[in-house]
């Protein structure tokens, strides 16, 4: 992929400088537009979706006014500081297919991400993305039916490029910034290019290449194997050690009565155990 020179201060996103860098990682049906704002990429195409065909459709905005992360939280999203993409793609097969795509999705952008930047990113189970310890990234993914047959995912990154001090006060958690791991702020035109090329890899092989093929990927970057945890799932607790996911993307934990495969929820790591 070619490289774009890093830049000391954000610049207004452009088509042209991402579909160059893409270049020839990404076939010419892609489709790639910018808004200035929106309430947030994911809700617009999925509301684009019931009228349209969405299928290699990436949606980039400048800022979210309603960024939307999992579990309805919100997620901040200041204006030419950062990257919120979404890109819909459709899946001509049953929604049971797609266990592990979220995990799978992120495995790709933290390798294409290390390859570009020599950031070493972790992840967490099942969406975030990790940089010395502190939250810097999410994938969102909605699915709706397709008009025709199967599903239409839609694949929502935001990712934390430059984050101002200012408008991080909303932020509930430890968090960083890709700029804070680099000698300069990198160009968002760069990091949308890499994330592009990284979703393109993920979808378009699939159904040769489920969440299996990268489970090595996720065990090496696994943000909570070995530690201690509780995850929290239609209001049961469940506690224990976490080993790893298996082939399905399901969060391994050990607990006192045995071995448990979690499919859904959310994982919190319990501070100050040992693993």
């Amino acid at each position: 992929m070619p490289s774009i020179p890093q830049s000391t201060s954000p610049r207004t996103l452009q088509v042209a400088r991402i579909l160059d860098a893409v270049g020839g990682d990404v076939p010419k049906g892609l489709r790639l537009e910018i808004e200035p704002q929106l309430d947030s990429t994911n809700e617009t195409l999925k509301r684009r979706s019931s009228t349209e065909d969405i299928h290699w459709l990436a949606l980039l905005a400048e800022q979210q006014t309603a960024g939307r992360g999992r579990l309805g939280r919100s997620w901040i999203s200041p204006p030419g500081s950062n990257l919120y993409l979404s890109l819909g793609w459709r899946f001509n097969y049953d929604v049971s297919g797609l266990a592990g795509l979220s995990l799978a999705v992120g495995c790709a952008v933290a390798e294409q991400l290390e390859s570009s930047f020599g950031v070493h990113m972790m992840l967490k189970w099942p969406n975030d993305l990790y940089l010395d310890s502190r939250k810097c990234g999410g994938v969102l993914i909605d699915l709706v039916p397709s008009p025709t047959d199967g599903w239409v995912a839609i694949i929502g990154i935001g990712l934390n490029v430059a984050m101002p001090m200012e408008d991080s006060h909303g932020i509930d958690q430890p968090w960083t910034d890709l700029a804070s791991h680099l000698p300069a702020a990198p160009s968002r035109d760069a990091v949308a290019a890499d994330v592009l090329a990284a979703l393109v890899r993920v979808l378009s092989g699939w159904q040769a290449h489920p969440f299996s093929a990268w489970q090595a990927c996720w065990q090496r970057r696994d943000f909570l194997k070995g530690h201690e945890v509780t995850v929290q799932q239609a209001g049961n607790t469940i506690r224990g050690r976490a080993t790893g996911v298996d082939g399905t993307g399901a969060l391994s934990i050990e607990t006192d009565l045995g071995t448990v495969s979690v499919h859904a929820g959310e994982a919190s790591m319990l501070r100050g155990v040992a693993p």
